[in-house]
């Protein structure tokens, strides 16, 4: 490859990245998020920690003062994870040994608050949709295989788990309240760590209809069946922990939002929510400020139970957001935030920052290379300006000493 050859490669690079950059960003996002199962920066940080263990394997947490059992979990637990309990108390993971976990205190969630408001509030959607908002609430799965033994006969059913029973009582007992619901049965087998970033490709699909919230329905694997049980409103149930991750941009207000459904809950269906657990790993909540994963008894409960429970906490669940029935002809509140379009993630601005980033860098590597020297490159870059760039847009004009170059050259 000859000179002039190198520097129009170049050119082209370059000239490809400046092209990139000046595409509209929004149009850019859905497909970067489509191409991208999870978030680049992410592949680094978290990927691989939302794992849970086959099911009868679990953790235990322990006090690391009194050994006092505080916990228990079907989920890896690392060194930082977080848990509030039924009574609000919060502790932080020290360290882990095997299947033991030690934990200490580290004060009461105050801001787990019952507010007025949720039960006296107008009618109204979110995010300023008025009367005429169509509340919706999308639902998926991905672990689509677990099951619950007594009931299913086995804990695991590939893509047909009992998890998508107890998913579809919560659907069905929104819908019955007039609530629009998204109830999404993609399976995203296998069960392994990758599942999450499979999932993903459903949870921006399902972000296109701009939900208000967006809920993740899993069960746990803890053997002990009375782990779970309880009994609400005279019925015998399950309880439901909800799962934050604290590796996504989002976790604050991904957190105050499963705070604000223990609070609600705690007043109207006390004994309904097992507690928060906040785990290292992403589980796809970076997409939106109002994303949440359910854990809906365990493997080793009656799956009826099971559905009781998710019924119950979809009778609640709407006061939260403030839904109402859904209104004909009204758009949905969204689970946007100010600036966002419906689906779109910080990841994805990261994402896109790479690829532009990349592309200059391979350009500015490559005129280096086929120089020698960074002096080269300015040289290039010079001669770039003054003839192929300019006289590619048409802005140079051909002077009489460029003509009678030219003609010298033709005559040798």
């Amino acid at each position: 490859m000859n000179r002039r050859s190198q520097l129009i490669f170049g050119v082209i690079v370059m000239v490809f990245g400046i092209g990139l950059m000046s595409v509209p960003l929004v149009r850019l996002i859905p497909a970067v998020q489509q191409a991208s199962t999870i978030p680049f920066l992410d592949r680094f940080s978290s990927s691989g920690f939302e794992q849970e263990l086959k099911a009868g394997e679990y953790v235990t947490v322990v006090d690391e003062k009194t050994g006092e059992v505080l916990d228990m979990t079907g989920r890896v637990v690392y060194a930082g994870d977080e848990f509030i309990n039924e009574n609000n108390e919060q502790y932080r993971v020290t360290r882990v040994r095997g299947d033991r976990a030690f934990a200490r205190k580290t004060g009461v969630a105050n801001d787990i608050v019952y507010k007025e408001e949720w039960d006296t509030a107008p009618a109204a959607g979110i995010g300023g949709a008025g009367d005429n908002g169509k509340a919706q609430i999308a639902i998926y799965h991905t672990h689509t295989d677990e099951s619950y033994v007594p009931t299913d006969g086995t804990e695991s059913k590939p893509a047909e788990g009992g998890i998508l029973k107890v998913g579809s009582s919560l659907a069905e007992r929104l819908k019955a309240k007039g609530i629009t619901v998204l109830d999404d049965k993609t399976p995203h087998e296998p069960h392994d760590a990758n599942a999450y970033h499979r999932s993903r490709k459903t949870a921006v699909r399902l972000l296109k209809d701009n939900p208000v919230a967006l809920l993740d329905v899993h069960r746990d694997g803890v053997p002990d069946p009375d782990f779970y049980k309880e009994t609400v409103e005279g019925e015998d149930v399950t309880k439901i922990r909800m799962v934050v991750g604290r590796q996504n941009p989002k976790m604050a207000t991904n957190l105050q939002f499963a705070k604000d459904i223990k609070a609600y809950m705690d007043r109207h269906k006390p004994g309904l929510i097992k507690g928060i657990f906040i785990g290292k790993g992403n589980y796809n909540q970076d997409l939106g400020p109002r994303t949440i994963l359910l854990e809906v008894g365990t493997h080793t409960n009656d799956r009826q139970r099971a559905e009781e429970g998710a019924a119950l906490f979809a009778d609640a669940f709407p006061n939260v957001l403030n839904l109402k029935p859904a209104a004909e002809g009204g758009g949905a509140g969204g689970i946007t935030t100010p600036g966002e379009t419906p689906g779109q993630s910080g990841s994805a601005w990261s994402t896109l920052g790479w690829i532009v980033g990349i592309v200059l860098a391979a350009g500015a590597i490559f005129l280096f290379v086929s120089t020698g020297s960074i002096k080269g490159v300015r040289s290039k870059l010079g001669e770039l300006r003054k003839t192929e760039f300019a006289n590619f847009f048409g802005l140079r004009k051909t002077t009489g000493e460029d003509q009678g170059k030219n003609k010298k050259d033709k005559d040798e």
